[in-house]
C-alpha cells in the first residue's frame, strides 16, 4: 500500500474499497432493526472515532443527548404497543414505543459517527478519483462542499479571534452579540466569494473541463485491498441471506419479538463485530508495529 507518515493506516486502502466498506456499514445500519447489530455498529464507529478524532468526548455527550431525546419523545407521538406504562393526556405511553425510539436513536447516532470517520478517511481527491469520469460535475461539486464545511468552521474561528483581539466583543448585551454575529457573517461571505474566484481561476488554468484531459492518480490496487474487498462481499452476502430468511428481523409492534440466540445469530454477531472493528484493529496493529520498531532502535 502507499505508505505515508501523515496518513492513517486504514486510509491507505484503495478508494473504491474504502467507499464500499463505508457504504456497506451505513446502509446495513440504516435498514436493520436489530438492536444488537445496531449496538455493534455504534461500538465500531465510536471505537474508530476515538482514534482518529480530537475532542470526541464533547461529540459523544452531544449525541447521547440526541439519543435520549429520540427515545423519550417517540412514545409521545406513537401510541402503538400492548405494554402500557402510563397514560399522558388520555394517550397510552407504551414500552414498545420506548424501545422502538431507542432503536431509531441507536441507528441515527451510529450512522452519524460512521459519516464523521468517513469524512476523515474519504478525502476529496479519493472521491474525485472514483466519480470524476462518471459524473465529473456532481463529483467536483460534492467534493468542494465537503471541503468547504471544515474550511468555513476554521475561518469562523479566525474571524472571531480577530474581532475579540480588536475589542469588538467588549459588551455582553444581546444587541452587541447580534452585531458581532452579523460582522462575522459578512466577513465570512466576503472571504468565501474571494476564495471561490481563486478556485475557479485555478481550475481554469489547469484545464478543468477540457476534452481529452487526463487525471493523474497514485492510487493502486494491492493484495490488502483485495482481502478487504473479499471480506466486504462476504459480509454483504451473509447479511442479505440472514435478512431474507428473517433470522435477525425484529418487530416492535404490537409486542417486541423475543430474542433467540442460535448458532447462526451468534456467528453473525461475532462476524459483524469483527467487520465493524476492522478500522480500529488495523490502526491498533499499526501502532503496535510502530512501537516495536521504535523499541528496537
Amino acid at each position: 500500500m502507499n505508505l505515508r507518515s501523515n496518513e492513517l493506516a486504514f486510509e491507505r486502502f484503495h478508494p473504491f474499497v474504502l467507499f464500499l466498506y463505508y457504504m456497506t456499514i451505513i446502509f446495513f445500519s440504516m435498514f436493520t432493526t436489530n438492536p444488537i447489530l445496531l449496538g455493534i455498529s455504534l461500538i465500531g464507529s465510536l471505537a474508530y472515532l476515538l482514534i482518529i478524532a480530537k475532542s470526541v468526548w464533547k461529540v459523544i455527550l452531544y449525541y447521547s443527548v440526541i439519543f435520549m431525546i429520540i427515545m423519550l419523545t417517540n412514545p409521545l407521538f406513537v401510541h402503538n404497543g400492548e405494554t402500557i406504562l402510563f397514560f399522558m393526556n388520555d394517550k397510552p405511553v407504551t414500552l414498545e414505543a420506548f424501545l422502538y425510539g431507542g432503536m431509531v436513536g441507536l441507528m441515527i447516532v451510529s450512522i452519524i459517527f460512521w459519516f464523521k470517520s468517513y469524512n476523515e478517511v474519504m478525502t476529496s481527491d479519493k472521491f474525485i478519483y472514483l466519480f470524476g469520469n462518471i459524473a465529473p460535475k456532481i463529483s467536483i461539486t460534492l467534493s468542494m462542499i465537503l471541503r468547504y464545511v471544515p474550511l468555513f468552521k476554521e475561518q469562523i474561528k479566525k474571524i472571531n479571534m480577530t474581532q475579540k483581539t480588536l475589542g469588538l466583543y467588549a459588551s455582553d448585551s444581546y444587541s452587541d452579540k447580534l452585531l458581532s454575529g452579523l460582522r462575522v457573517f459578512r466577513s465570512l461571505i466576503g472571504w468565501s466569494l474571494e476564495n471561490s474566484v481563486d478556485v475557479a481561476r485555478s481550475m481554469k488554468s489547469r484545464g478543468y473541463g477540457l476534452k481529452g484531459r487526463t487525471h493523474f492518480s497514485l492510487f493502486k490496487f494491492y493484495f490488502e485491498d483485495a482481502l478487504l474487498l473479499g471480506m466486504n462481499l462476504i459480509f454483504l452476502m451473509t447479511i442479505f441471506l440472514m435478512v431474507k430468511s428473517g433470522i435477525v428481523s425484529i418487530n416492535y409492534y404490537p409486542l417486541v419479538d423475543p430474542f433467540y440466540f442460535t448458532t447462526q445469530t451468534v456467528l453473525l454477531y461475532i462476524g459483524t463485530g469483527l467487520f465493524v472493528l476492522l478500522p480500529t484493529l488495523i490502526e491498533m496493529k499499526e501502532q503496535l508495529l510502530w512501537r516495536l520498531l521504535i523499541s528496537k532502535i
